[in-house]
């Protein structure tokens, strides 16, 4: 069983314990240098015994915050209990190191100092204020790492949230990969054996992709625009010449980093909505440069934007039943990632819609 209730020291606090506690003591015996004859052997003698007698007796003080929990309590709480046991050991350090004092003085010889009492009343007064000085400042000490240690718990589990919520956002977007790819591939081999065999191998590097893409935050630019090409190929199975593609880049910002399927998604979502509701179809454009360090990705397809609230804002199709669950991914992906450093929005431009995002660059791509 444990007798005591306050954890146990580490080297750190002991070490700025007792050195504090030095340092009081050494410009201590150098003022009464100053003021008194007193040789170096006895003003050893008191740095000595004002450091072990107020160090042990501040770690009582430790002890007696733990014990009744006066951390955790109200300052009105906390201050009797403070002041009395300050007094309390004040008067037992005085005592104590006065009474070692004279006894050194004795049996080195010397001429003891005058009163014994004087001086233990004396240092009662001066031992209390250093007794209170510490404890304020052990109190003010813990309250600050308590603080930093909640707020640094604050973050990581802040940090682990916003993992899972990318996690699930992510796994929400994985079947609608998988269903569109399988669903075109089924349309073609009855048509053409050898061009399936090939949609089957790029449906098998875009699941690879999906799920090497699922353990990653950012993927390379290049990477992303690889598989969205698979991807349309794959589409065309099913709509032929009735969608057209149409990519402009700029090729300085292949290497830059965006969130994984972010392009394959806006692509997604502008062929469902867009080219799978024209008889005619149309072209998929998209387009990809830079605004004032930021990546600029628009990506513009036919159609009617049939949204019934704030079209820069509310990504929800209410005529159609459709939630907009991967446009609304997508907003939630960056906020999630970049915070303000990002935006998302989606318009209607004469008989285009068209949907933006804004993406930091590289340098600017700091979690928030």
């Amino acid at each position: 069983m444990k007798l005591l209730k306050s954890p146990n020291p580490t080297t750190k606090f002991l070490a700025f314990h007792f050195g504090g506690w030095l340092m009081f003591a050494l410009v201590n015996a150098i003022s009464r240098g100053l003021l008194t004859d007193e040789n170096f052997e006895q003003l050893a003698a008191h740095t000595f015994t004002l450091i072990s007698t107020c160090g042990f007796s501040t770690l009582v003080i430790r002890e007696i915050i733990y014990r009744f929990n006066l951390l955790d309590k109200n300052w009105r709480q906390q201050w009797p209990i403070f002041i009395l046991s300050s007094i309390t050991l004040a008067f037992i350090c005085a005592y104590s190191s006065l009474t070692l004092i004279f006894s050194y003085y004795n049996l080195a010889g010397y001429t003891a100092p005058s009163s014994f009492w004087n001086n233990v009343l004396g240092n009662w007064l001066l031992m209390t204020i250093l007794m209170l000085s510490w404890t304020l400042i052990y109190i003010t000490t813990v309250n600050q790492d308590r603080l930093l240690k909640v707020e640094q718990e604050a973050v990581q589990l802040n940090l682990q949230l916003n993992e899972a919520k990318m996690a699930a956002l992510m796994g929400q977007l994985n079947p609608h990969f998988l269903f569109n790819g399988l669903n075109n591939i089924r349309a073609l081999i009855l048509e053409d054996t050898t061009k399936s065999r090939t949609m089957l191998t790029n449906l098998s590097d875009l699941l690879r992709y999906t799920l090497m893409a699922h353990k990653q935050k950012t993927v390379p630019l290049r990477d992303e625009l690889e598989i969205v090409c698979q991807y349309i190929e794959l589409l065309k199975i099913q709509y032929e010449d009735r969608l057209t593609f149409n990519l402009e880049v700029d090729s300085d910002l292949m290497g830059e980093r965006i969130p994984p399927l972010l392009i394959q998604l806006l692509t997604e979502n502008a062929v469902r909505h867009g080219i799978e509701k024209s008889r005619t179809g149309g072209e998929l454009s998209v387009k990809i440069d830079s605004v004032e360090q930021h990546i600029v990705i628009t990506v513009t397809n036919p159609g009617t934007l049939d949204i019934t609230q704030d079209k820069t804002a509310n990504i929800e199709d209410k005529k159609s039943g459709n939630t907009g669950l991967g446009l609304a991914n997508i907003q939630k992906r960056l906020t999630l990632q970049y915070g303000e450093k990002t935006s998302f929005l989606i318009k209607q431009q004469g008989q285009q819609v068209i949907a933006q995002c804004h993406i930091p660059t590289s340098p600017l791509q700091l979690a928030v």
